[in-house]
């Protein structure tokens, strides 16, 4: 494991532009990706000439066995900033990149203090170079991301099974993370989203005291953390008889999934081109603006990563998982979205959810 995550690091090595020395990663997230070790307060600077990971007492130890290809250093408030300076002047760094996207200004400025006589920079897209290579999915990072995808699967079918009239949007969530923990997910991947009826009509709806009606659509935002990795899928349910309106929206929403997703089948690697699939459809049915996101986001160690599926456009990079999620929203009455993740293989996708995608009526 200690090969693997000293690989990661060379990587981020060798793409660092050569106008800078290294790298001051202090972001838990990138951290945890670079070294394999989750801490909330480590200070990992990378270089050319060497690597060295700061920590306090509370983590000296762990972080020694975790990293034992890097020297780990223990600091206290008084020790923190004589250490800075000297390993910056070890490693021979006067130039150092940031996280510009991830780090607070007054983080910045102390990190200035600390690590003086190195001057930190945030011009060169230290979070960019990470993301970089973090979109590109290994086996292990998969088989984490489908051991969670399977746990979310198999909560929503026990979910499905009790919902009836009465019960609220607040109970069906607290039931899957209940039945999500009990399977083994480490946690939830976010908030689960349980919206019925006119709820439904807001796309990030939190849970409600809304009762459940028949006649409804429900839909369920859902995901769960294994290895540290996420998943994310949504599936809307109907409650009992619905109307023909709903039911031809949640056929509209399904082709134009299934639309962006035979892109990715068959080769496609534009974002722009794979949002369009199925922006494109809801469009031509007359419902253009009632899908206002894009449609779809890379996952991972978050939830929400690079890259974007949106009119943005840029290729898709092959290995990374990304989101396919449209929906219609109609305002004050209910909404439809259906969302799997998607692994981007050499020459063409996989598909990562296994749960029925039809119209499910309970």
């Amino acid at each position: 494991m200690a090969d693997k995550f000293q690989q990661r690091t060379n990587a981020l090595i060798d793409i660092i532009p050569e106008e800078y020395d290294g790298a001051l990663v202090i972001s838990r997230i990138n951290g945890k990706y670079l070294t394999g070790f989750d801490c909330d307060n480590g200070y990992f600077v990378v270089s050319k000439n060497g690597c060295a990971y700061i920590t306090d007492s509370r983590y000296t130890e762990a972080a020694s066995k975790a990293i034992d290809w890097c020297e780990v250093i223990e600091y206290n408030s008084d020790t923190m900033k004589q250490l800075g300076g000297d390993v910056v002047r070890t490693i021979g760094a006067k130039t150092l990149l940031v996280e510009s996207e991830r780090m607070t200004l007054s983080q910045y400025t102390q990190m200035l203090d600390i690590f003086e006589p190195a001057f930190l920079s945030e011009e060169g897209d230290l979070d960019g170079l990470i993301a970089s290579l973090r979109v590109h999915k290994d086996k292990e990072e998969i088989a984490c991301m489908k051991a969670a995808q399977t746990i979310a699967e198999k909560t929503l079918e026990h979910v499905y099974t009790l919902v009836r009239e009465g019960v609220t949007e607040q109970e069906l969530a607290f039931e899957f993370e209940f039945y999500a923990r009990r399977l083994g997910a480490e946690r939830l991947a976010f908030d689960s989203i349980v919206a019925s009826g006119e709820n439904g009509s807001m796309p990030h709806a939190v849970p409600a005291q809304r009762r459940i009606q028949k006649g409804d659509l429900i839909t369920f935002d859902v995901g769960c953390v294994v290895g540290g990795y996420h998943s994310d899928m949504t599936r809307t349910v109907a409650y009992g008889k619905v109307s023909d309106e709903q039911r031809n929206i949640y056929d509209i929403v399904l082709r134009a999934q299934q639309a962006a997703m035979d892109y990715l089948f068959e080769g496609g690697d534009d974002l722009a081109q794979c949002d369009a699939a199925a922006r494109d459809l809801i469009t031509a049915e007359g419902y253009g603006s009632y899908f206002g996101h894009s449609t779809g986001h890379g996952v991972g160690l978050e939830i929400h990563e690079f890259p974007s599926v949106s009119s943005r456009g840029g290729k898709i990079p092959v290995g990374s998982v990304i989101t396919v999620e449209p929906g219609i929203y109609i305002p004050g009455k209910y909404g439809v979205r259906i969302e799997n993740m998607m692994y981007k293989t050499a020459d063409g996708a996989v598909n990562l959810a296994d749960l029925d995608r039809g119209f499910i009526q309970l």
